[in-house]
């Protein structure tokens, strides 16, 4: 029986945590005019509070930016944006490698703001990364944590500043997160019906995350019966790979695929067209399908 590699592209994708908007905050009033009309931007009125936000946004070196931000938030603990230092700074973290203080910062966030998808989806790759590892707690957390993003996404608003192009792709992002999230603890289950179907919502959000391309393919061909479709993201997921320069894991893919794929169909033909098809293209073609033997 032809054994089923499950994590062999752990290695393709790394942590890749969801990246936080930059900031549009109003300059403080210098004068008694009345408060301007709610727009969802946060409006700071101290000047001392105004320059020591902007001054620490400003701070190129993410290990002295972040410590700037955590003072901040020390000297401003009711301030308006405190919510939006705590994000900056998990962002910082995250750049400077810290992944102990990324965590941190964002159960900082949900402690204040629940549904906070920026937040939620660190978290969830963070225990994505972890259970993948084989850690059984952090699965059951992803599943958590994961379901949550995805109830708090549809009420997330477009944060001030950022154009509905980027918000739209900053939606597609997280969708991808959590979806892949809850496809990856199907998957682990093997559940692949369920994870079929996490998967699909992922990959049509991010076609160029190999991980969950990748384990897509699997959870197909897993079936009984087989989505030949899987054949076509095996396909995918070895272009990535390639594209990736991880060619110990396309490697591994292509033994997988044309050995499942030669016991389906009989033979090696189609198997290029397949791959050729899958380099140019982010979807399989409508109504793919691969002739069974007879």
């Amino acid at each position: 029986m032809l054994k089923r590699p499950l994590f062999v592209l752990s290695a393709v994708v790394a942590l890749a945590l969801p990246s936080v908007p930059a900031l549009a905050v109003p300059n403080p009033s210098a004068d008694n005019t009345p408060n301007p009309p709610d727009t969802g931007a946060h409006v700071i009125r101290d000047p001392g509070e105004y320059d020591a936000f902007i001054n620490a946004l400003n701070i190129t070196d993410p290990v002295r930016k972040a410590a700037a931000l955590e003072a901040f938030i020390l000297s401003y603990p009711n301030s308006s944006i405190k919510v939006d230092a705590l994000e900056q700074a998990m962002g910082a973290y995250q750049q400077a490698g810290n992944t102990t203080k990324v965590e941190d910062a964002a159960n900082r966030l949900l402690a204040i703001d629940h549904n906070n998808v920026h937040a939620l989806a660190t978290i969830t790759r963070l225990r994505r990364a972890e259970a993948a590892k084989g850690n059984t707690q952090a699965l059951a957390e992803l599943q958590t944590d994961a379901g949550r993003g995805l109830v708090a996404l549809p009420g997330w608003p477009k944060p001030q500043g950022v154009s509905s192009t980027d918000f739209g792709r900053q939606r597609d992002q997280l969708t991808a997160i959590f979806e892949g999230g809850l496809g990856f603890v199907a998957f682990a289950g093997k559940d692949y019906p369920g994870a079929r179907g996490h998967y699909l919502k992922s990959v049509h959000a991010d076609p160029s995350n190999a991980q969950d391309v990748y384990q897509l393919a699997v959870a197909q061909l897993q079936l009984d019966p087989i989505d030949t479709a899987g054949f076509w993201y095996m396909a995918k997921a070895w272009n990535l790979a390639g594209a990736q320069k991880n060619f110990a894991a396309q490697q591994t893919i292509e033994t997988y695929a044309k050995a499942k794929y030669f016991s389906y169909h009989g033979s090696a033909e189609g198997w290029d067209a397949i791959l050729e098809n899958a380099r140019i293209n982010s979807a399989p073609p409508v109504n793919f399908s691969v002739t069974p033997a007879h």
